[in-house]
């Protein structure tokens, strides 16, 4: 198996998943209900009785949503449903990167996303900043390949939302909004891409190749790294 984009030889590797707890999928409506563990590479949510979690509404279609496990995390994706699926009652566009806490509703059920290692201590989650790239908002700590990154506060808040989002584009009135609040979005293409360059310069100075942030001509940016499924975030098309 090749290395992942954002990989080189002599760097640390990405953990392997299963040393940490999994996460579950519990129903605030039902806490008498056990939770589902999300152990798999890929969980299924639908109403067919083979998927992994049932849902049994006519307004869930039969493979509805699906949840894969990867070294970044885990991230929601609809599969073509009927009527969609919400996660923090907003529509689902495309993957989402999972946070401890999220709620995913298919049809009128609603599914509450538990990832333990949320609430680990540092040392546990020591073994995380190993990844290509990662972002513990909590402690405002960032690493490349194992080295900590000195980021200014945009900065962090840009990364925060690139691995968030990992595997998926994040568009440049998405990145507006999320880094520059107190503008209400309303901020040139020149400031996004001058913040993008100073990402990337300081995720160089850590050892990481250039395309690690890649720029998607006319919509934003992705960061290049593993997705659910092992494919490469990262094609000719975005060079």
């Amino acid at each position: 198996m090749s290395d992942p984009p954002g990989s080189r030889a002599g760097a640390p590797r990405a953990p392997d998943v299963t040393a940490l707890p999994p996460a579950r999928l519990a129903k605030p409506a039902d806490p008498s209900q056990r939770p589902v563990i999300l152990g798999r590479e890929v969980t299924v949510i639908g109403r067919s009785p083979d998927a992994d979690v049932v849902v049994a509404e006519p307004l869930a279609s039969r493979r509805h949503a699906s949840i894969s496990r990867d070294a970044w995390g885990y991230a929601v994706a609809d599969l073509g449903s009927r009527n969609g699926t919400l996660v923090n009652g907003v529509p689902l566009v495309g993957a989402r990167r999972l946070r401890h806490g999220d709620l995913i509703q298919v049809a009128t059920t609603v599914l509450q996303f538990n990832d333990p290692s949320a609430t680990l201590g540092a040392s546990a989650r020591q073994p995380l900043a190993k990844l290509p790239v990662w972002v513990n908002e909590e402690t405002g700590e960032a690493f490349a390949h194992g080295r900590s990154l000195d980021l200014a506060p945009k900065e962090l808040a840009l990364l925060s939302l690139l691995c968030e989002r990992a595997g998926t584009i994040c568009e440049r009135a998405e990145i507006a909004a999320r880094v520059w609040p107190e503008y209400s979005g309303r901020i040139g293409a020149n400031n996004i891409e001058a913040l993008v360059r100073r990402v990337r310069q300081k995720l160089a100075e850590a050892g990481a190749p250039p395309e690690t942030v890649v720029t998607v001509k006319r919509r934003g940016y992705r960061l290049a790294g593993p997705v659910p499924g092992g494919k490469s975030v990262l094609d000719d098309g975005d060079r």
